[in-house]
């Protein structure tokens, strides 16, 4: 009997970790399973397998196989089960708000993205003959109510809205999530559905994205010319060369797995990775830009500042210092909506 102590120790040990992976993947039982007959089956192995080598190898089973787990979990099993928990689709139902509760007329659309996906949302037309659209992009995870503070705002100020759920998100359609990489793609048939809008005018379409939704702006903007203006609020990176220099050496291991993870989501994915936003913001110019920062959020102020060095002409930074990722609008809501307006009037209407 004591044979199987190690094989049954190492089955918890395993089943621990891989129902850590399973509270990010979204289905721990499944990988709990998993773990608990993986792990039994590789102590076993090294019980067995070892003990009739003997020796040196049998001694320092133990060591051994922690030497070829640990490693597994961390930087494979773990990346892609991170990918795998949070690229499910998180489809709802959009219930009880709409455009109407600020006074708005507005049609629920369903806009044919890329690759066969169709994209559930509202549009409001604008009000001011000037014919402005602005496309609202809600973040990572949500779905277009998320962004029903700043359209509010916009339209009371005479802009045809555009409110989308993103791919796999809200009411739209989709097999999974993607951190942008996919729904970049879908930037360029949601203002074909705008041009065609007689009222739009098609010069005049700017985009305001939050964390993930000014992220997928970023990496549509470059190739999308009738994009004229960019409100981004809460950038942080898309790929691991985006990252600031690492501080310490906890900083250099999470950047080591945020290389994995992006592997995993391109093994995931099937397609290349986008290009980074060191990359890709200093193609956004010469158009305006005005990024957005929660300078209470340490990792998002810091890239920011990273990024600051890359805005091109007409470009700006505006670093809000009591505010955590996507909070501007909590902490100064009445500045907030000025620099918001100010900066559409001045890219879209000068």
């Amino acid at each position: 009997m004591k044979r199987f102590i190690f094989p049954v120790v190492n089955a918890v040990i395993v089943t621990m970790l891989f129902g850590l992976v399973g509270y990010y993947a979204g289905n721990p039982g499944l990988w709990v399973v998993i773990g608990l007959v993986g792990g039994l089956l590789v102590g076993l192995a090294a019980e067995f397998g070892l003990g009739l080598i003997g020796g040196w190898w049998y001694r320092r089973r133990v060591t051994l196989v922690a030497l070829m787990q640990i490693p597994l979990i961390i930087f494979f099993i773990g990346p892609y089960g991170f990918v795998l928990g949070l690229s499910q689709p998180a489809n709802t139902t959009i219930c009880c708000v709409s455009p109407a509760d600020f006074g708005a007329d507005y049609r629920a659309v369903s806009i044919p993205g890329a690759d066969g996906v169709t994209l559930a949302g509202w549009y409001v037309p604008p009000t001011a003959p000037h014919g402005a659209v602005i496309i609202l992009l809600h973040g990572g995870g949500g779905n277009r109510t998320g962004m029903m503070w700043q359209a509010a705002r916009l339209y009371t100020a005479g802009y045809g809205l555009l409110m989308y759920d993103q791919r796999a998100l809200g009411e739209s359609t989709g097999t999974t999530q993607s951190f942008g990489w996919l729904d970049a793609r879908d930037i360029p048939p949601v203002i074909d559905f705008l041009v065609e809008q007689p009222e739009v005018n098609p010069d005049r379409i700017g985009g305001l994205g939050l964390s993930l939704g000014a992220q997928i702006l970023i990496l549509a903007g470059p190739d999308e010319p009738r994009l004229k203006a960019f409100f981004l609020e809460g950038v942080n990176a898309a790929r691991a060369s985006d990252f600031p220099e690492a501080k310490n050496v906890g900083e250099q291991f999470a950047l080591l797995l945020n290389v994995q993870i992006e592997r995993a989501n391109q093994f995931h994915l099937g397609i290349a990775p986008p290009p980074g936003f060191v990359e890709q913001i200093p193609k956004l110019a010469p158009r305006p830009v005005l990024m957005v920062v929660g300078a209470l959020d340490d990792f998002e102020n810091r890239i920011n500042q990273h990024y600051a060095a890359l805005l091109g002409e007409n470009a700006e930074q505006w670093v809000i210092e009591n505010a955590h990722h996507g909070g501007g609008p909590n902490v100064v809501p009445e500045l907030y909506t000025a620099r918001m307006l100010d900066f559409f009037e001045q890219a879209l209407l000068q």
